[in-house]
């Protein structure tokens, strides 16, 4: 790695962490320091369970989130750092290394989190605990030894975290090469395609008469590793996570396309 694209994928990792972070102590406060003063306040300290509050925080449900929203945020960094002699190819790069490196990080603590934390406290075993994530339909194939269950569920989230993060960058650098009046349609006009959309396939299930899904129904079966008379907990994971890797390609081709295509505003 060059010093150049060394450096700015430093500075956008710092710059993360320390957002990370701030995200997390805003959870911890909203959902554990408010709710155990309000207890100590109102005399219901006896049905405040601290052990319950922390096992059901969700730290990587909320790292999905952080992570899709702040690599949408695109134009800021570009703004500062392709004044200061750093080509836009360079940026992309240094954003897609810090993606995968902070996604792999942070698979890593939530993993340790679920396992070492929530499980025991929940009084799971590691076998159990998978089977409540999403990965239960996926937990057996791999057969009966827990480790190697773990790994294949922690290659599938961080593939699932990646994927999000592209996606963020290719929304963002889209969304920043608009003007402020189309961004404003394009937010209102995308969640109203989507209920229409909802709504279309929803009618269509309850209408088998009127629209044939059987084609789809099994195309997304196919999808999720879905193979002859498998139960749940027997799914093939190869095929989301060749999926999952397919549309991080496409994902990241999109947001590299229109990534060289940004431009300083007046």
């Amino acid at each position: 790695m060059s010093t150049k694209r060394w450096a700015v994928t430093r500075y956008i990792l710092m710059e993360q962490l320390q957002l990370l972070w701030r995200a997390y102590a805003i959870i911890l406060i909203a959902f554990v320091v408010l709710p155990l003063l309000f207890a100590i306040l109102t005399g219901n300290l006896g049905h405040y369970s601290f052990t319950s509050t922390l096992t059901d925080l969700g730290i990587g449900v909320a790292f999905g989130f952080f992570i899709s929203i702040t690599m949408s945020l695109t134009y800021d960094n570009f703004k500062l750092l392709i004044q200061n002699g750093i080509s836009r190819k360079t940026y992309w790069q240094a954003r897609v290394i810090s993606l995968i490196g902070l996604s792999f990080g942070m698979e890593i603590i939530a993993t340790l989190y679920n396992f070492l934390v929530t499980a025991p406290a929940r009084g799971h075993s590691g076998q159990a605990f998978l089977g409540s994530t999403l990965y239960s339909l996926y937990d057996h194939f791999l057969g009966s030894n827990l480790f190697v269950n773990i790994l294949g569920y922690m290659v599938f989230n961080w593939l699932f975290f990646i994927g999000l993060g592209l996606t963020g960058m290719a929304v963002g650098s889209i969304f920043s090469l608009l003007t402020k009046l189309t961004r404003n349609i394009a937010l209102i006009a995308i969640p109203v395609l989507g209920f229409f959309l909802l709504v279309f396939l929803s009618n269509s299930s309850l209408n088998q008469h009127s629209y044939n899904l059987d084609g789809l129904v099994n195309f997304l079966k196919f999808l999720m590793g879905y193979h002859a008379n498998a139960r749940p907990g027997y799914f093939n994971p190869t095929v989301p996570m060749l999926t999952m890797i397919i549309g991080c390609v496409i994902m990241g081709g999109i947001a590299y396309y229109f990534n060289q295509k940004l431009k300083l505003k007046k």
